[in-house]
């Protein structure tokens, strides 16, 4: 055979294998990657509180900007998930919060006889748990107490969060906390009360959203800076990114305490009723990491409430 004839033979051979092989690689590679799930709780703010139902179809979800497919979005109250509250009171917010132990017994009333609720103190950078998680609402009510107030000195507010997120006992489905506090933790000096300045606030919303923690808040004024309205505002803008970031809320009248936390834990308890777990396919990744996160609804008058980052271990 004419060497030139055989060298043609060869080539066309091995192009035509490589044709064949070629789509059965290329199915493996996309087969071997489809991405992991990523389950985050989402909460439904609608306007007037009217009630709504979602469905999967209703959700839009981009990470990194990237569209993601919604594998499954399941009512909190259809699941077997443990939920858990825990109420954590600043002890150097207002002494003044023991006339709202009644409103806060009464919204513990309203939650679902299987929720768990607990609560906590802060202290001086560190939280005290009062009272365990349990079933027992008339046990959280006994636990309360008037807080310290002012004198306890500057609470570092986020770094006692950030060690009550560490120690939450494990077999949690669903974590959730109500924080009440005036939101400002000085620790790193007056400049550092900003909410993007404070790496106490950064470690903690870090801390809430690798754990799956989301946060609501209710601003109280301490005493002794009522009168700077900056250090309120800064208060009022770190329990925001606090709250927003992980997927909460942060209820705020003006820059004082309010009258009555009734309009807050009212509006709380709606929330908390419609709650989803959204279940998505995360893209694939080499690295574990946070991924920035964007949870959206067309439907009319209703917002989506979702943490802002989620961390994705790697994909195997």
């Amino acid at each position: 055979m004419n060497p030139k004839n055989s060298s043609f033979a060869a080539f066309t051979v091995l192009a035509l294998m490589m044709f064949f092989a070629a789509p059965a690689l290329f199915a493996q590679d996309s087969a071997a990657s489809p991405g992991q799930n990523v389950r985050v709780i989402v909460t439904a703010r609608a306007k007037r509180g009217a009630n709504i139902t979602l469905s999967p179809r209703d959700v839009i979800v981009h990470e990194d900007k990237n569209p993601r497919p919604v594998v499954s979005l399941v009512p909190l109250s259809q699941t077997d998930s443990l939920i858990q509250l825990m109420i954590l009171i600043d002890s150097d917010a207002t002494s003044r919060l023991g006339a709202q132990f009644q409103d806060i017994s009464k919204f513990v009333q309203t939650l679902p006889q299987t929720a768990q609720v607990g609560l906590a103190y802060t202290m001086s950078g560190s939280t005290r748990v009062e009272q365990p998680f349990t079933t027992d609402r008339a046990a959280i009510t006994k636990a309360l107490h008037v807080t310290v107030g002012p004198a306890a000195g500057n609470t570092s507010i986020y770094s006692a969060l950030s060690g009550l997120i560490e120690k939450w006992p494990g077999g949690a489905g669903i974590r959730e906390i109500l924080l009440i506090s005036d939101g400002i933790d000085a620790t790193y000096g007056l400049f550092n009360t900003q909410p993007d300045q404070n790496p106490g606030l950064q470690k903690a919303i870090r801390d809430a959203q690798e754990s799956h923690v989301t946060i609501f808040s209710i601003f109280v004024s301490s005493g002794r800076i009522t009168r700077n309205e900056i250090l309120n505002l800064n208060g009022q803008g770190s329990l925001s990114e606090l709250t927003s970031d992980t997927g909460g809320y942060s209820f705020t009248q003006g820059t004082h305490t309010p009258i009555s936390f009734q309009p807050f834990l009212d509006d709380l308890h709606q929330m908390l009723g419609q709650q989803y777990l959204l279940t998505f396919q995360a893209t694939p990744s080499g690295k574990p990491g946070f991924h920035n996160l964007k949870v959206a609804t067309e439907m009319s008058g209703v917002k989506l409430l979702a943490p802002k980052q989620v961390y994705v271990s790697a994909t195997n």
